[in-house]
This record gives structure tokens, sequence and C-alpha cells, in this order.
């Protein structure tokens, strides 16, 4: 194994984005997932699998950069976070794809679920409803790097078009933070996707979806968690009239395709309209029929509200990435991982949003997610301490 100089670094981004990495993910949660995994070394190696765990996150912070200088960035950093890294050798760039391939996506999917969870505050009036907590699920896709084995595990549209794997993630409205994610080739659709997210619903939310979920059958399923829901549907869907109610709002039915397969919902429509003067109807369907306990312009506010969660692929597409860039990785398994990692990059950056959120006075899902990147990043800017 070729080796280059010993790392030495005196940049502070090294050092806060590192710490940043570090604080939100232990190096004994680090091991426990590796454990869980079997992927802990026997033996040890330049390149040991809890240091290949923070190197496919830092890969994120340094896009675009080598293999090998993105890892004397992360050693830098460790240096400074935790010491005993200052003698430490840079390995080839073969060598440390080599330790990708070993550690595979598992470790960062697990690493991931472990974040999880809710960040905004109950008292934050943007993270609860009528004492429901707020959240979104919603879609996006990402282009993979054009190879053999990436075209083989996902869909490529054709026409000069990369392969591409589709996400699905469902969000916490008033921080942002996910509660849950997956990802498959395009081939899956997102109800199938969101499907396996179901366990993460509770009695204690409302959920809002956009009309690329609406179906009986998913509709019925996620009912059947205890959530709440309010989720748009497609012009397509036919909603009649079985008893309209005291605000103009009405009951209907969502039907299934077996024979006598239906849900009762209410249907809540309202128009919007643009700023050149042209008008849309659309249509919402919710679980909540008594329109005193929720009001029809406050369904509407809320799913309205929803749309913020959208900015959320914007901001883990384009705000971390080379405008128009892909992943790195040719590989299928490689490619997971690094998707698993720019979720993980992900979660630990939003509590610090919902931190800076809190001191400046605004909702934290208002918060651009590049400008955070470029706090941890510059070396001029010192407020994320790690």
């Amino acid at each position: 194994m070729t080796q280059q100089d010993p790392v030495t670094s005196d940049r502070l981004t090294d050092h806060v984005a590192i710490g940043l990495l570090a604080t939100a993910f232990p190096e004994a949660a680090v091991h426990e997932v590796l454990d869980a995994t079997g992927r802990r070394q026997v033996r040890d190696r330049a390149l040991p699998a809890h240091l290949m765990v923070y190197l496919t996150m830092a890969m994120w912070l340094e896009f675009g950069k080598g293999y090998e200088q993105v890892l004397r960035f992360l050693l830098a950093g460790l240096c400074w976070a935790r010491g005993g890294w200052r003698d430490h050798t840079i390995p080839t760039g073969g060598a440390i794809s080599r330790a990708r391939e070993r550690l595979g996506p598992e470790p960062l999917r697990l690493l991931f679920e472990r974040t999880v969870e809710p960040t905004a505050a109950d008292d934050r009036p943007e993270a609860l409803w009528r004492g429901l907590r707020r959240v979104a699920v919603d879609c996006t896709v990402f282009d993979l790097p054009a190879s053999e084995g990436n075209t083989a595990a996902f869909a490529t549209p054709g026409g000069g078009v990369p392969p591409r794997a589709r996400l699905v993630a469902l969000a916490e409205c008033g921080s942002l933070a996910l509660l849950g994610a997956a990802f498959d080739s395009t081939d899956a659709d997102e109800d199938t996707l969101f499907a396996g997210l179901l366990d993460r619903l509770g009695p204690d939310m409302v959920v809002l979806a956009g009309r690329g979920l609406a179906s009986y059958e998913l509709y019925t399923a996620a009912a059947g968690t205890g959530a709440q829901l309010a989720w748009r549907v497609p012009g397509s869907f036919a909603l009649p009239v079985l008893r309209r109610l005291e605000d103009g709002t009405y009951l209907s039915q969502l039907c299934g395709e077996g024979r006598g397969e239906r849900v009762t919902v209410r249907v809540v429509e309202y128009s919007v309209t643009d700023d050149d003067g042209t008008s849309e109807v659309f249509a919402l369907v919710t679980t909540l029929h008594d329109p005193r306990a929720a009001p029809a312009m406050e369904l509407v506010r809320l799913h309205v509200d929803r749309w913020r969660v959208e900015t959320l692929f914007r901001l883990v597409r384009a705000d971390l990435r080379v405008p128009g860039g892909v992943l790195r990785s040719r590989t299928a398994q490689g490619a997971r991982q690094e998707l698993w990692a720019l979720l993980c990059l992900y979660q630990a950056l939003r509590p610090l949003t919902a931190h800076a959120a809190v001191i400046d006075g605004v909702d934290p899902d208002r918060v651009r997610f590049r400008p955070l990147a470029d706090a941890v990043e510059d070396s001029d800017q010192t407020a994320f301490s790690p």
C-alpha cells in the first residue's frame, strides 16, 4: 500500500465539520452498528471500518474532491477533536475504494435509523397542530453514475438519461428532521416505498401527503396506524357527495379494487390563485370528519405549509452538491451507501437549524441548508462550534 505524508492541517473547517459528525454520531454508536452488521474488522487495518463510516459522510462535505483529499480533511478534524490520528498516513484511492466496498451500506442505514425522531420542541407552534405532530411525506429522484452495476440495479429511463434512484421520506414539518426514509430503483413507485414507512406513523400525528400517494389501499393502511390523514387527491378521483357538512365540505368514499371495499372520507375542496390570476382547484381527503374539531381553512393552511417540506429535497439535492452532479459510486451497493451517508449528514445538520431558528425567532423549516453548511465549512464563521 502506497502511503503519503502524515496528516497535518490547521483549517478550522476540518475541525468544526468533523466535530459535528463526531458529536451527532459518537464512536460508540458507530461501533455498535458495525457489530450489528458484522462489519467490524477482526484485525486492524490502515482504514478501519469506523473511520470509513465517517469518511462516507465527509465525502458530502468535500464533494467533488478525491478520496485522499477527503480522508486528509477527515483525519485532520479527528486529530483536533480526539487525538490519536496525527501520525496516520493516507492510503491510496484504490485502497480507500476497496475499504468502502468492505463496509457496504448497512452500517450507514442503521446509523441513520438511530436519528429518526422528532427534534422540534412540543412548545414550538410550528411543531404541533391541535395537539398532533405535523409530519409530511414526499419524494425525489437522484441521478446515479452510468455504469453496468447501476444500470442493472436501478431503472434507466433511456435517451441518455442516467440510472436513477427514487427516495421517499417522512419529515417533521416543524424542523424538517427525517422520521424515516426509503429508496430504491425508480421502478418502485412512491406507494410501495411509503408502505415500508407506515410503522413510523402513530396516533399522535397528522400526516400530510401529495396526490402521488393517493390510493384506497395506502390510505386505509396509513389510517390503520391511528394517525390522522390529510392527503391531496388527483382530479381523476371519483368522490361522490354522500352528505354535505355545515362548513361546505362533504363526506364521500374511496373505493378499493375489491368488491365492496370502501372507506368514508371528508373532502375539502379549495382553489389557489396564481399571481397571473389563474385559479386551480384542489381537493383533500381526510380522516378528520368533524368540521368543528378540524376546520376546513385550518386543514388547507396545514396542507399548504406542507409544501415547504418539499424544500427538503431541494436542499439535499442541490445545496450539498455541485449543481447537476451525481453520486460517485459506480456500483449499486456503493450508491446505496452514499445515499444513506447523505441522509445521516442531513440529520446531523438539522438540529443546528432548529437551535439557530430558536435563537433568531424564526421557524426552523425556513432556515436554508446551504448557509448552514457554509457555517460548518467556512473557517471565518465559528458560530457552530462542535
